[in-house]
């Protein structure tokens, strides 16, 4: 099984309101992937249909080789952090996880074994006798992705983890999420674009319910096919001479208010993007051309505006 989740020509209607139309996606194994799109484009659905909390009005969702409808047979294996979740709060931290951890099956002593362990793995081991009520907006975040991790599930479904948290915060679950990606397959539904780029490396962009692009980051971004230079200097002649060396459709120049400007540069994927960077740095540098900064590909924020707007 190549693929923890694979989703086939999906149709999901409300009514008369059509949120998903004719899907197709695969998700790899072991994918750190980044579902985006604005407000109604369908991720909230896709969401909760791999989650299994809906059913597809037609086509196929097939999460760890089976269809969405048996997960009730992998209990443990799928989780999902929703974004509003919610916890008692007099109840101490410990004592949630570890009732949830009854649920699904373990002993009294698994269960406190498996507290102590998620806690620890989102870096709140010493957090566990604090109550609900006692703790930041972050830390709750952290506690919600511990409840998810509970089991060691092999497919991670996390919405909006990042939503309203404070840089520092922030950072923390963006690193336990590049943490999760190294034995489980997580799936991030966000709107901060920044958040999706550093920390995914797969991602598929959905609009009116369709599905506008999918593959890695890379691809996404099309890093393997696009430089961009930040120079300080306007100076016509080396811009004009990288126009004769790459072909003047495959070199844009924009001018920046004061001085200064962004040079991009397309090319073939087949060429190598280390090569095309090194001969155009050669060029400004020998024009003499002080370059403040060197971007592989697109922001995937331009990726997003080129294919939703």
């Amino acid at each position: 099984m190549s693929n923890a989740v694979e989703i086939k020509s999906l149709r999901k209607t409300y009514g008369k309101v059509v949120a998903l139309d004719n899907l197709s996606l695969d998700i790899p194994q072991k994918a750190v992937f980044g579902l985006l799109g604005p407000n109604g484009a369908g991720k909230s659905t896709t969401f909760g249909l791999m989650a299994g909390w809906l059913k597809p009005t037609k086509g196929e969702v097939q999460v760890l080789g089976l269809p969405s409808h048996q997960l009730a047979k992998l209990r443990g294996a799928v989780s999902a952090l929703p974004q509003d979740s919610d916890f008692p709060p007099a109840l101490a931290v410990e004592s949630q996880l570890r009732f949830f951890s009854r649920l699904m099956g373990m002993s009294p002593k698994e269960s406190r074994l498996e507290a102590s362990r998620v806690l620890e793995q989102v870096g709140l081991a010493n957090s566990g006798k604090a109550k609900s009520a006692h703790l930041s907006h972050g830390m709750l975040k952290r506690i919600g992705i511990a409840q998810a991790l509970l089991g060691n599930p092999q497919l991670v479904l996390l919405d909006e983890p990042t939503a309203g948290l404070d840089p520092a915060s922030a950072r923390q679950v963006k690193d336990i999420i590049v943490q999760l990606g190294q034995n489980a397959t997580v799936v991030v539904s966000s709107h901060n674009l920044v958040d999706i780029q550093e920390v995914c490396t797969h991602g598929a962009i959905l609009d009116h319910g369709k599905l506008t692009a999918s593959g890695t980051i890379d691809e996404l971004t099309d890093t393997g096919a696009q430089i961009q230079i930040l120079v300080e200097s306007q100076n016509e002649l080396p811009l004009r001479v990288l126009g004769e060396t790459f072909g003047d459709a495959h070199v844009d120049t924009k001018h920046q208010a004061g001085h200064g400007a962004i040079i991009t540069i397309t090319f073939d994927r087949h060429q190598k993007s280390s090569d095309i960077t090194a001969q155009a740095l050669r060029i400004l540098l020998e024009h003499k051309v002080a370059i403040i900064e060197v971007h592989r590909g697109k922001s995937l924020e331009t990726a997003y505006m080129e294919l939703t707007t």
